[in-house]
C-alpha cells in the first residue's frame, strides 16, 4: 500500500495560502505595478526587479531566469524541500492536516516505493562495508578524500566476491534484479554486478539512492561501472552530485558540468559547491531543463584536446534548442593532461574559479567551431559559414539571444542583418511579454483562460476540433477548469507538476494581452468564435484535399456545400 496526497486537498491548500504573504515574508515586495508586486529575484543576481507575484493569479513568475510556480513550487525552490514537505509546511502554516490516501491497488507506486527503499537500504550496506575495507580506505585517501566529504557524498565499498549484496539482500532478489543489482548466469543464477569497487550512490532531488557508479579499486576493466537503466533510474536524466549542491546552496549561482564522480567530489571538498556529472553519457537537452529549474548560469569543463572540444560541441548542438533569455552558457577547457580532479587540487579553489571567469560563451565558441569549417576570406567560404550557422541557429527558440546570434551571423559574414529575418516581437528579460489581438485566436484563447480561469462559464459549446499542434492542451484546460471552475491560475499550474507542457502554461500566465478588464469576457467569447470559424475552414480544405485526390460521395458534397455556406454566413 501506498500513501498519496489527494489532488482535492492540495487545490484548497492552494487556495487558502496567500502566495503574496508567503513570498513576503522570505523575499521582501516592496515595488507593485498594476496588479502584480515586484522584486529582484531570489533565484538569480540581478540589479532589476523581474520576479513578479501576483495576488489574483496565486502566481510567480521571473522574466529574467524563468523561475515560476505557485506556493508549492516556491517553498520546494527557495526553502530546498521536496514536494511533500512544501505540502506539509503550507497545511502547517494554515493549521490544517495533510490526509492521505491509501491506495491498494496502485502497483506500480508501491513497488517503486520498495525499490527506493531496497536502493537505500543497499547503499547502507556499501558504507558499513567501507569502514573495516583496509583497501579502499587508503585508496580514498590516496585521492585526497577525508572522511567528512565521503560521508555527505555517502561514499561506500563492494567488497571482492560474488554474490555479498544477493546473499545480503536474498529475499529481495526480484528487486534486485529488476534493479540491475545482479546479473543474470548463463545457467539461471545470479552474481553482484558490482565487485571490488569504490562506490558512489547517486541520488535524486529529494536524496533517495536511484543508482550506482562504481570505480574499480586496483586494476581492471572498466574502470568506472554505471547501474543500468532501471524503473527509477535513467542515465539522460539524472546528474551526479546535484542534489549534495542544491543542499550546500540556497540558490545555485552557477552549474558546472564535468565528467567524473572524483571530479565532483573533489571540487565540493576545496569549496567548489555547484559542480554535477553526467552518469557515463554525453549531456542532454534534459539535464539542461533540469538545471534551469535551479541557475541561469551553466559552465561546460572538458579536456583542451581534439575529443574534449568535439564533446563540447556536441553539448553546445544539446543546449541550442532550450537557449532561453537571461540564460549564461559557457565552455571551460583545461590544459593538456588535467581533469578537474587533478587541476584544483593542484591550483586551488581561488586560480581554479579564475578560469571559469574566463570560460569562453557559448557564441564565441559555436563561430570560432564553424569558422574552422569555412574559409571567411572569400565568398564561397562565407556563404557555406552562413549555411553551416543558419542550420545549428534555426533550432534556438525565439527570443532576444536568437536575435543577437543572427546579427553576429551577419556581422561575420560581412552582410547586412537584414538578410536574416527573424520574428520582430521583442520581449527583454525584465519585461512582461506581450500579446495583443494579432495572437492567434487559439493562443488568445488559452491565455486569457490560464489567467482568468472563470471565464470557463462562457465556454457552453463543445470545443471545435483543431489540427494545431497547442490544441490537446487546450482541451485539457477546459476539461480541468469544467471539474474545477474556481481554480486560480497557480493551482491550475500545479496539474502540469514535471511535464514540460508547464513551461508553456506559465509563459501565457504571464503575458500582458493589452486587453482592459471590461472586455476581457467579450474577447474571449470571439476568440472561441474565430476558433469554430478556423475549424471550420480546417474541415473545408481537407474535404476539397480529398476531392481532388479521390471525389467526394454524394453525401459528402452535401456537407462541404453547407460548410462553405455556413462560411460565407
Amino acid at each position: 500500500m501506498t500513501e498519496r496526497i489527494p489532488r482535492e486537498f492540495i487545490q484548497q491548500l492552494l487556495n487558502r495560502v496567500d502566495l503574496i504573504e508567503l513570498i513576503d515574508n522570505r523575499v521582501p515586495l516592496r515595488k507593485k505595478t498594476g496588479q502584480n508586486f515586484f522584486a529582484c529575484c531570489p533565484f538569480h543576481d540581478e540589479k532589476s526587479a523581474s520576479f513578479s507575484v501576483s495576488q489574483a493569479k496565486q502566481f510567480y513568475y521571473c522574466f529574467g531566469c524563468g523561475a515560476h510556480g505557485n506556493a508549492i513550487d516556491f517553498l520546494m525552490q527557495y526553502d530546498r524541500l521536496s514536494f511533500p514537505e512544501s505540502i506539509e509546511a503550507l497545511a502547517k502554516q494554515v493549521g490544517v492536516e495533510v490526509p492521505k490516501e491509501i491506495r491498494n491497488n496502485d502497483k506500480r507506486e508501491e513497488n517503486f516505493d520498495a525499490l527506493y527503499d531496497l536502493m537505500g537500504e543497499i547503499s547502507k550496506y556499501y558504507q558499513k562495508e567501507l569502514r573495516q575495507a583496509e583497501g579502499a580506505i587508503n585508496y580514498l585517501k590516496n585521492r585526497g578524500i577525508t572522511g567528512e566529504i565521503a560521508k555527505k557524498f555517502e561514499i561506500g565499498v563492494a567488497s571482492p566476491g560474488w554474490d555479498h549484496v544477493l546473499k545480503t539482500f536474498e529475499k529481495d532478489k526480484q528487486h534486485l534484479s529488476t534493479l540491475g543489482m545482479l546479473i543474470k548466469k548463463d545457467d539461471g543464477g545470479y552474481y553482484d554486478r558490482f565487485r571490488d569497487r569504490i562506490m558512489f550512490p547517486i541520488l535524486d532531488r529529494q536524496g533517495r539512492t536511484i543508482g550506482f557508479g562504481g570505480r574499480i579499486i586496483d586494476q581492471g576493466e572498466p574502470k568506472y561501472l554505471n547501474s543500468p537503466e532501471t524503473p527509477i533510474f535513467q542515465k539522460g536524466h539524472e546528474l551526479y552530485g546535484l542534489y549534495q549542491a542544491l543542499q550546500a546552496n540556497r540558490q545555485l549561482q552557477r552549474a558546472l558540468i564535468v565528467e567524473g564522480y572524483m571530479d565532483v567530489i573533489a571540487l565540493f571538498q576545496l569549496g567548489i559547491t555547484y559542480s554535477v556529472a553526467t552518469l557515463g553519457t554525453a549531456t542532454t537537452a534534459t539535464h539542461i531543463k533540469k538545471l534551469l529549474r535551479y541557475t541561469s548560469d551553466i559552465l561546460f569543463c572538458f579536456d583542451g584536446d581534439k575529443a574534449g572540444r568535439t564533446a563540447a560541441w556536441r553539448a553546445l548542438l544539446v543546449t541550442l534548442p532550450v537557449m532561453q533569455d537571461g540564460l549564461q552558457v559557457r565552455f571551460m577547457f583545461l590544459p593538456e593532461g588535467e581533469d578537474p580532479d587533478t587541476l584544483v587540487r593542484k591550483e586551488g579553489k581561488t586560480v581554479f574559479e579564475q578560469r571559469i571567469q574566463k570560460a569562453m560563451p557559448l557564441s564565441d565558441f559555436f563561430f570560432q567551431t564553424i569558422a574552422e569549417q569555412a574559409d571567411l576570406t572569400s565568398a564561397d567560404g562565407r556563404a557555406r559559414f552562413i549555411k553551416l550557422s543558419k542550420e545549428h541557429l534555426d533550432t534556438l527558440p525565439q527570443g532576444m539571444f536568437k536575435d543577437i546570434m543572427f546579427e553576429e551571423l551577419a556581422k561575420k559574414a560581412r552582410l547586412s542583418s537584414d538578410h536574416f529575418t527573424t520574428p520582430k516581437a521583442r520581449v527583454k528579460a525584465t519585461q512582461r511579454p506581450t500579446q495583443n489581438q494579432t495572437a492567434s485566436p487559439l493562443q488568445l484563447a488559452m491565455t486569457l483562460l490560464i489567467q482568468n480561469p472563470q471565464l470557463i462559464e462562457h465556454l457552453a459549446e463543445p470545443i471545435p476540433v483543431l489540427d494545431i499542434q497547442e490544441f490537446s492542451i487546450f482541451c485539457k484546460i477546459v476539461e480541468i477548469l469544467k471539474i474545477e471552475p474556481k481554480l486560480t491560475t497557480g493551482a491550475l499550474l500545479e496539474h502540469w507538476r514535471d511535464q514540460e507542457e508547464s513551461q508553456m502554461i506559465a509563459k501565457l500566465a504571464q503575458v500582458e494581452h493589452l486587453i482592459p478588464i471590461a472586455g476581457i469576457q467579450n474577447e474571449f467569447i470571439d476568440s472561441l468564435k474565430r476558433l469554430k470559424k478556423l475549424a471550420r475552414a480546417q474541415k473545408i480544405e481537407k474535404m476539397l484535399s480529398l476531392a481532388a485526390i479521390s471525389g467526394l460521395s454524394d453525401q459528402e458534397k452535401q456537407d462541404l456545400s453547407a460548410l462553405i455556406q455556413e462560411d460565407k454566413g
